[in-house]
């Protein structure tokens, strides 16, 4: 059996001749294949798809312009470029050729190098073409099928398993808090993962399977001549490789997960693919409903009378929800702002810490041009992220000396403190994330896991240097505020020790930029925090 394609096909009646093109074109790199007569030759053009095909213009059981017109006319191989070759120099011959679909036409005996030359114009559109053609049917990032290729494959398969009684699957797969990835992490890394996931599933498919990205974070798999207990199989082997497996370099720390529903044709009531889809969308749904991270075959739970789903209420009803979830979001905020405001009025020095913490971090977000959802994240993050002060005894927040070790170390912890708090609360998965991370330092010293560089969430790296530009522009007990000039100096100072160079460079340029707010922010909330010192406390000894 013939592989797929070549690079070039010689349709030639003159044996000799065609034995001169085959030497010279094997002795400059290209796979050839060679028939002496127009209907040979359409069969190997078929069978072998190759990129160039060189045609002599007379030929037995039909003319080159002949075949030309075929190919042309044939879709799947409308792309290949053509050479007609002719041993009569005729005007009405070339006009005949050019206008039955040829790319090039050469007359006999024609210069060699002249030949080479239009032969690797021929073959660079080809291989142009080729790529263009796997552009339309692929997935830009992934390399897998894009979502019409899947579609137009699963058709295919479903027929075909209609016709001879068989049977497709298919499996349809969802990615576990994807938005959270995004959110937190970034873009970029989101798309390290979508790839990680791509090459785990390749890895483990049949080569008769057929992989697809969906679009967003869903991916499809079509298996064909496969009941729906070797496809569960299959979901299981997968769902566990991306938990084990899939990592990003970039984020070691990150860890994905995937919902599976599958679904077979076999199934009473499928008559159609779209049957198949909707099957096998609504056991993914139902796994994600029942705590995603697993695989769920659509025959083990109700199914859906396909009749009888009313999509246009059920969309409106998931738009509401997602609005109160929404609002229900916002509420839970306010409500721990304002624990954390009232928390903090027991350390006069830090009671603007959350807030100017928040206006830094935003106008930081903002000038970096973070997308909404990561820059809202990174707010609330930052309105957050000192709740855990509330385990922090009064002796340490209050102090008046510099901090011990061990009290220092205490005061660390309020980040992980924070964090415990949250957990229940499901809301808040990407603002945990940033908060968890916040004491480790880019040199990977810091803490609690030792992160380094851009293995740290970025929006952790953001908020460590709008969160130490507030606490050196502040007064504390044991030592007076900096000037905005030296905050910025000093952490300047740290990057790629304690902070990403990034957002070091991103802080000194916005603060030349927005100076007068900056100003205005600092020497509010200096005055605020004076104001709310207690007379005679060890803060009066401090000079602005």
């Amino acid at each position: 059996m013939y592989p797929r394609e070549v690079d070039v096909c010689v349709i030639d009646g003159d044996a000799a001749q065609r034995a001169l093109l085959r030497r010279r074109l094997r002795t400059r790199g290209y796979d050839v294949v060679e028939a002496a007569d127009a209907e040979a030759g359409l069969r190997l053009i078929r069978d072998r798809r190759p990129g160039v095909v060189i045609c002599n213009v007379e030929l037995r059981g039909g003319s080159g312009v002949e075949l030309c017109a075929h190919v042309r006319a044939t879709a799947p191989l409308d792309g290949t470029y053509l050479i007609l070759v002719s041993a009569v120099e005729d005007r009405d011959v070339l006009h005949a050729a050019l206008n039955a679909g040829a790319d090039d036409f050469l007359c006999k005996p024609f210069d060699m190098e002249e030949f080479d030359a239009r032969l690797r114009n021929g073959h660079r559109i080809a291989r142009l073409q080729q790529r263009l053609r796997a552009a339309a049917i692929t997935d830009g990032l992934t390399g897998l099928s894009n979502h019409a290729q899947f579609r137009k494959v699963l058709a295919r398969e479903f027929q075909r398993a209609l016709r001879y009684g068989s049977t497709v699957s298919l499996l349809m797969l969802d990615l576990d808090h994807f938005k959270v990835v995004n959110d937190t992490y970034g873009h970029e890394i989101g798309n390290d993962v979508l790839q990680a996931v791509a090459r785990t599933i390749e890895g483990l498919v049949r080569s008769s399977d057929v992989v697809s990205r969906y679009g967003g974070e869903e991916f499809a798999v079509i298996c064909p001549e496969t009941e729906l207990g070797r496809a569960t199989e299959l979901a299981e082997r997968i769902r566990q490789a991306i938990a084990d497996r899939v990592r990003v370099p970039r984020e070691p720390a990150l860890k994905a997960t995937v919902t599976i529903g599958v679904a077979s044709s076999a199934l009473a009531g499928v008559s159609t693919e779209s049957d198949l889809i909707n099957l096998a969308d609504h056991a993914l749904y139902v796994g994600k409903r029942r705590g995603r991270n697993q695989v769920m075959r659509c025959d083990a739970q109700p199914r859906p009378g396909l009749e009888d789903l009313r999509h246009s209420e059920i969309d409106e009803i998931q738009k509401q929800v997602f609005s109160l979830s929404l609002q229900a979001k916002e509420m839970c905020l306010q409500s721990v702002w304002v624990l954390i405001q009232a928390l903090e009025a027991r350390d006069p020095y830090t009671a603007w810490h959350s807030r100017n913490t928040t206006y830094y971090a935003g106008m930081l977000a903002e000038a970096a041009g973070w997308d909404l959802p990561l820059q809202t994240a990174l707010v609330n993050a930052a309105m957050l992220h000192s709740l855990g002060k509330v385990g922090v005894p009064d002796s340490i927040l209050q102090s008046t000396a510099p901090l011990t070790a061990k009290q220092a170390a205490t005061l660390r912890q309020v980040p992980m403190l924070t964090c415990k708090i949250l957990e229940p609360l499901r809301a808040f998965e990407a603002e945990i994330l940033i908060i968890r991370h916040l004491r480790e330092r880019y040199d990977g010293t810091g803490y609690p896991f030792g992160l380094a560089g851009e293995t740290i969430p970025i929006g952790s790296r953001l908020l460590s240097v709008a969160e130490t530009f507030d606490a050196l522009t502040s007064d504390r007990p044991y030592r007076a505020h900096v000037s905005i000039d030296e905050a910025v100096s000093r952490i300047e100072a740290e990057a790629r020790r304690q902070f990403d160079p990034q957002f070091t460079q991103l802080i000194a340029q916005i603060v030349r930029d927005r100076r007068p707010a900056w100003e205005a922010r600092v020497e509010r909330s200096l005055a605020e925090m004076h104001q709310l010192r207690p007379v005679g406390s060890a803060g009066t000894a401090i000079t602005n």
